[in-house]
């Protein structure tokens, strides 16, 4: 496993080397813990599009159907969007 990479304002990534990343992430408003630590989907890839500063694509959805708690935006030039 590699180490966690600062989002702006307040996200953490980690890039594994399967394409997989976990993800570290305040929580949507109404969920039971203020934060935790996801995989958003498994076997679900992301490509580097740029290292530094860092932008993912596609996606990072927390999906509630997998126990997530919704949060859904892009990481972009090393910041949450």
């Amino acid at each position: 496993m590699g180490i966690w990479l600062e989002i702006k304002p307040d996200h953490l990534i980690q890039l594994l080397d399967d394409g997989g990343i976990l993800w570290e992430h305040n929580t949507v408003p109404g969920y039971p813990v203020l934060r935790h630590i996801v995989s958003p989907k498994r076997g679900a890839v992301w490509g580097i599009v740029q290292l530094d500063p860092l932008t993912l694509s596609p996606s990072l959805h927390c999906d509630p159907a997998l126990h997530g708690c919704g949060l859904h935006g892009f990481i972009l030039d090393g910041e949450w969007r």
